[in-house]
Formats: C-alpha cells, sequence, structure tokens
C-alpha cells in the first residue's frame, strides 16, 4: 500500500490556458489528489504567483520549489522554460526526478535531464528508442498517456471530420484545409483551434474554423462527426485520439507518435494525398478501439504507472 507523497509536477503553462500539455498534468495532478496524496504544480506562466485549483497547490516561483524536499518531482516534456530549469539543474536537486519525455529531444538540456533524471517515463516506442541511443535504458519506466473517462451524450450525427488544436505550424491545419478543399470529398471539414489564430486557415464553403471554443464544444464535434484527423507533423502522442476512441470516433492520423503506436486501432497515412484516399473507410472498428483505451489509457492508468514509481522510490528510502 503506498503511503501519503508529496509531488511536484513542472510544466510550462497550466489551467486555465488551454492545450494538451497543461490539460494533460492537470488530469494527472487532480488525479493524485483524488488518491490522497499532496501536489503541487510548478509552472512557467500563469497570471498569479501562487493559487490552488481543485486541491492542486500552482506556484511560479521555481527557487522556492526547488529548494524543497519532494517525494517525486515529476517533468512534463522539456525546450520550454521552467522545464528546461530543472533538467539543468537536475543533478544538483535532492528530491528524486522523473522526466517524462513526451517527446524525445537531443537539445542538450534534454540529454542533459535524462542523464540526471532518476526515472525516464516512456510513452511511446519512440522515447523507449530515445532512451536506448544514449545507454539509459535502466531508467525506462513505462507511464501511459490516459485521459478521464469522458462519458458524452452523442446528440445527433453532423456527417463532417474534425480536426483540433492549436493553429500552429507544426499542426499542418494549413496543409489539411487546402487539400481538402483541392479534393472532392462530400463531406465538410470542421477546424477547431487555439493559439496564434493569425494562422488559422481561411474558410471555404468545405472548410468551417472555429476559434477559441470551449472544450465541450469541441468533444461534442468529434463524438458526432463522420471522423476526427490529426495530421499534425509532430506530437508528443496526440491525446485527442483517445478522445475519439471513447467517443467511438474513428480517428485518421499521421503515421507519427502516439498513431505509430496505436496504428492497428486507427488509420494511419504518410501524406495529406494519401488520408484523402482514406476517408471514409476507417481501418478499425470503433468499438475495438473503444474497448483498447478504456482497458490501457485512462488517467487512472497513467497514474497507476506513476504511483508504481513512486512505490519503488518508497521502498528505496526503507
Amino acid at each position: 500500500m503506498l503511503n501519503k507523497k508529496n509531488i511536484l509536477f513542472v510544466v510550462h503553462r497550466y489551467y486555465p490556458y488551454p492545450g494538451g500539455s497543461e490539460v494533460y498534468t492537470q488530469n494527472m495532478a487532480e488525479e493524485m489528489v483524488n488518491r490522497g496524496h499532496e501536489v503541487t504544480v510548478l509552472t512557467g506562466q500563469h497570471k498569479c504567483d501562487r493559487f490552488e485549483h481543485n486541491g492542486v497547490r500552482v506556484a511560479t516561483d521555481i527557487q522556492d520549489a526547488l529548494n524543497r524536499k519532494w517525494d517525486l518531482i515529476i517533468v512534463h516534456g522539456g525546450d520550454v522554460n521552467v522545464q528546461n530549469i530543472v533538467h539543468l539543474n537536475s543533478y544538483s536537486i535532492k528530491s528524486p526526478i522523473c522526466y517524462m519525455l513526451i517527446k524525445p529531444s537531443d537539445s542538450e538540456v534534454c540529454v542533459h535531464g535524462m542523464k540526471h533524471a532518476n526515472y525516464l517515463a516512456c510513452s511511446t516506442s519512440m522515447d523507449i528508442e530515445h532512451c536506448k541511443k544514449y545507454g539509459l535504458e535502466n531508467k525506462i519506466r513505462r507511464v501511459r498517456h490516459g485521459i478521464p473517462a469522458i462519458v458524452i451524450n452523442k446528440n445527433g450525427h453532423y456527417g463532417n471530420y474534425v480536426s483540433a488544436g492549436g493553429f500552429y505550424p507544426h499542426k499542418a491545419m494549413t496543409e489539411l484545409a487546402a487539400a481538402w478543399n483541392a479534393s472532392d470529398i462530400p463531406e465538410e471539414l470542421h477546424l477547431y483551434g487555439y493559439g496564434m489564430l493569425e494562422n488559422a486557415p481561411p474558410e471555404s464553403d468545405r472548410v468551417k474554423v472555429f476559434k477559441d471554443r470551449p472544450i465541450e464544444d469541441i468533444h461534442g464535434a468529434i463524438a458526432t462527426s463522420n471522423g476526427y484527423i490529426m495530421n499534425s507533423f509532430e506530437e508528443g502522442f496526440g491525446l485527442v485520439l483517445l478522445e475519439s476512441m471513447l467517443f467511438k470516433t474513428p480517428w485518421y492520423a499521421r503515421n507519427i507518435a502516439g498513431a505509430k503506436d496505436m496504428s492497428r486501432y486507427g488509420t494511419v497515412y504518410e501524406t495529406e494525398e494519401e488520408l484523402l484516399t482514406k476517408i471514409g473507410k476507417p481501418e478499425c472498428d470503433v468499438g475495438v478501439a473503444y474497448a483498447y483505451a478504456v482497458a490501457n489509457h485512462t488517467i487512472s492508468s497513467t497514474v497507476n504507472d506513476l504511483e508504481d514509481i513512486l512505490l519503488e522510490q518508497e521502498k528505496l528510502n526503507w
């Protein structure tokens, strides 16, 4: 039985900001609180120095946080401000560190963080291969990406296709919109996005753009669509694919990150041209995909894996 722990998550932004990193860290932190742990999130960008949300303390004072003793520091990714500070100082931090790779990086700061972390949390085969490249296999621990077990009422069916995420270049929404406009697919494409709104593709009679919509609207759009499309050139995992699976909506994704490892539960492609040939021809039964997601990729699964690390660390201290 795991004793109550004092945990610090490190992420560049946190609630109420949108984004995969922000929501994923929030879900992990709140699940930890629900299990009786004391949880603080250290974030580099927020509107106040310290506040609390759903039992999670949120702080921006980096020096204060890193000088405290924690049962485990969990760093979400790298190559961004506050995470990089932890990676750079990891050799002198007294608390054990679990570096969640999220998106493997060969940058000097991330490699430094890998070498000085106690644990390397891997969610994809790419994470594992990255650790092996640096001879750090002994630090690998499996931590599955997960989402809350969302229950949504699929009211109606709108017969379009949906893509969602930030309007950042690597999300490739502009390329997706251009390919869709040039195709003869009869259904509309609906793009939901936030951040860098100036990068949003122009609307047409076949491509509709929705900016800064609440997450409930996005979930409803995915659940009632013909399919979800993740056209990104790079992702840490692609949590929205798990949401699609829980909503029993077919997904189509570029063959990267989580989509690559979960290819048997969706439809993967290499180019927009290949995507267009596969639209309307999903390669996995949504019931099979749903069962897999529920069994392996809820936030409960994620925190179970993190608690395994905490238990391992607890035994080291006996």
